[in-house]
């Protein structure tokens, strides 16, 4: 938990090097002392419904594949979670990692205002105009809900 006076700086993760570029940007320009980095994972989701839906082979229908894909999702946030709290120990930052479902965009500016960050911190896939307009971009999103500043971090060798 963050302390009285400590600046919370909300981050954006997954397990692209885009976060883990973000994070290192962080640490190398944006970083104070007296930071608390509140490290923000939404997990990709599945549908499902379509496990039981569709006639399928027995293998790929039913309560254990969801099963499955459930315990596999958990283990890879898992991961990420022991990851990014290995790097916050080795830069000497004191900080959580929290988790949610749903729209990651949704998600990372309501959990960004829970926890009363002063500022947001994303990195970007750098999906062009066409992708991303049909696809969304979750840093857009961020950058146009959030109440407070947010920081894209592009990675060096991306074109516009």
């Amino acid at each position: 938990m963050a302390k009285p006076g400590q600046r919370i700086v909300a981050m954006a993760i997954d397990e692209s090097e885009h976060s883990d570029n973000a994070f290192l940007w962080y640490c190398e320009n944006v970083k104070k002392d007296n930071d608390y980095l509140l490290l923000i994972h939404v997990p990709e989701t599945y549908d499902f419904t379509m496990a039981t839906v569709f006639p399928k082979p027995r293998d790929l229908t039913g309560p254990s594949v969801v099963e499955t894909l459930l315990k596999e999702l958990e283990q890879r946030v898992d991961i990420l979670e022991k990851k990014y709290r290995e790097k916050l120990q080795s830069k000497g930052i004191s900080g959580k990692f929290r988790t949610g479902s749903g729209k990651p965009g949704e998600v990372i500016v309501t959990i960004a205002k829970e926890e009363n960050s002063s500022l947001v911190i994303t990195g970007t896939r750098g999906l062009g105009k066409f992708r991303r307009t049909i696809l969304g971009s979750v840093s857009d999103y961020i950058v146009h809900h959030s109440n407070v500043p947010v920081l894209v971090c592009r990675m060096k060798n991306q074109n516009s």
